[in-house]
């Protein structure tokens, strides 16, 4: 399990780099992908917390936006 969790925060600042980049570019069209990824991650880091026995923070990993609330 600690490899996962070193691969998962290896992910963070990776995630971390390229909203950086995207943000350096003006690269607007990506901030909707990152997003996704950003909430993808956090749902791996919950599942890896619930995996590894700790109690999770939070009973929900990730927030459901139903379509047509969307904007």
């Amino acid at each position: 399990m600690d490899r996962l969790a070193e691969l998962s925060n290896d992910l963070n600042t990776l995630l971390a780099r390229l909203r950086e980049e995207a943000v350096a570019r003006d690269l607007t069209r990506l901030a909707a992908p990152l997003a996704w990824l950003d909430e993808a991650n956090g749902w791996l880091r919950y599942e890896l917390e619930r995996a590894c026995c700790a109690a999770p923070r939070d009973a929900v990993p990730f927030t459901y936006i139903p379509v047509d609330l969307r904007k």
